[in-house]
């Protein structure tokens, strides 16, 4: 590959973390969906690649995560997602307890922080890419700059520590030290909410500059300056098909930003934000999934807190001695969350109702955000008999019964709903 093509790909990498779309790369061929999917790894669940980005702010030694947001990009449905969350939102940090979530940045840097996401948020993280604020300014004054509407006068001063915050309200062109005050102010009402608010009105100043053919002539420079401060486990081949796809995306219409819904509370003394997860996995959803559950979210300002809970169809079978006799073949119950005994515990009330459970064990990871239903390639209509059942019975919507050919038995594979399938199991059985 030339010195070109990956000055163009480290470009692209850059303009990743800071919006999660990349200017169009006139050299770069677009590939088919189904090519994306083989190269990159993505969620089986949903389609979606998703992608951890991280905000670094590097001081005396210590590194803590500024901002933090979860870039999913739908290859198939043409959409990219930005979901910000607060710094302050209080989650479980393995082995460290419940606190902030910078804080696992602080512990264990990226993995740890990916790691707690990952539970936190109950879908899988396939990759992360990370930039350090000391090289923020540079990258912005090499665009020339960006130009945004302020929504009010920001002021704030911290002698002791040198700095100065004064914005205007209205129209500011600002220049790389401006903007990273701008996207890093928090001394308001809103405090953390308020600056993920300013920080996603700054990638979209952004993405609307680098649009300029005149941006074109100046990517070796920007380039030379990206390579410092991007971290990622993006491979060369995987960056440059994840660029040619969300080049093409419309900052108006592809594009969608939420913060992570929820609201303050003080617990033990302690000021956190405590996330919404339905409302989370709504704006999460796929265009597919919104279908079936009826749920419709466009941007942070239409989600619709109801229930999200996967559910299956309204017009299942109440008999459930009739459903129970198409499941004659052996099942097998696995893990999908890593949350210690829920298989066996599953397994154990299955087997309470008469059904043959042959094997518990664990999945091959535990990242699954939803629970599963598959059967073994070669078993029939007994075994399609079987899933379907065992579907029925678990409350799993129709999509989520699939073929795998890597499995022995009809498999109740589960995810970070279980609690919701163990309740739909007991309730089946006390019609």
């Amino acid at each position: 590959m030339g010195k070109i093509k990956i000055a163009l790909l480290v470009f692209s990498s850059l303009l990743a973390i800071i919006g999660g779309i990349s200017y169009r790369l006139t050299d770069v061929i677009l590939p088919e969906a189904e090519d994306i999917k083989k190269n990159i790894q993505y969620d089986i669940v949903t389609g979606a690649i998703n992608i951890l980005l991280v905000g670094e702010d590097s001081n005396d030694g210590s590194h803590r995560a500024d901002a933090i947001a979860l870039l999913r990009v739908n290859v198939d449905e043409k959409s990219v997602k930005v979901l910000s969350l607060p710094r302050d939102t209080r989650v479980e940090i393995p082995g460290k307890g419940w606190q902030k979530i910078n804080h696992a940045y602080a512990y264990g840097e990226i993995d740890l922080l990916r790691r707690t996401i990952i539970n936190y948020l109950g879908i899988p993280l396939n990759y992360y890419v990370a930039v350090d604020y000391a090289a923020f300014p540079k990258i912005v004054d090499l665009i020339g700059g960006v130009e945004i509407a302020v929504e009010k006068h920001l002021r704030y001063t911290d002698r002791a520590a040198g700095l100065v915050i004064d914005i205007p309200k209205g129209i500011q062109q600002m220049n790389g030290e401006t903007a990273l005050k701008y996207v890093r102010f928090r001394n308001d009402a809103l405090g953390d909410i308020g600056r993920v608010k300013r920080q996603q009105r700054f990638i979209l100043a952004v993405l609307s500059k680098i649009k300029s053919p005149s941006i074109v002539a100046r990517y070796p420079k920007l380039v030379a300056e990206s390579v410092k401060m991007v971290q990622t486990d993006l491979n060369l081949s995987q960056a440059l098909q994840l660029a040619s796809y969300i080049q093409q995306l419309s900052v108006a219409g592809d594009l969608q930003f939420a913060t992570l819904p929820g609201y303050p509370s003080y617990i033990n003394g302690i000021s956190y934000w405590v996330g919404d997860l339905t409302a989370a996995s709504i704006f999460l959803a796929s265009t597919s999934e919104k279908n079936v559950s009826g749920d419709q979210a466009s941007s942070q300002d239409t989600i619709d807190t109801s229930d999200f809970d996967l559910m299956a169809e309204q017009d299942l079978h109440k008999d459930m001695s009739a459903i129970l006799k198409e499941i004659k073949t052996p099942i097998a119950v696995l893990n999908g969350t890593g949350a210690k005994g829920i298989s066996a515990e599953t397994a154990k009330k299955l087997r309470e109702f008469g059904v043959d459970v042959a094997y518990v064990g664990n999945a091959k990871h535990f990242d699954y955000h939803a629970s599963l239903v598959l059967y073994p390639p070669g078993k029939g209509k007994e075994g399609l008999n079987a899933a379907e059942a065992l579907r029925l019975i678990c409350g799993i919507p129709q999509r989520l019964m699939r073929e795998d050919s890597t499995i022995t038995y009809v498999t109740l594979l589960l995810g970070h709903n279980y609690k919701t399938i163990l309740g739909k199991v007991e309730e089946s059985f006390s019609q």
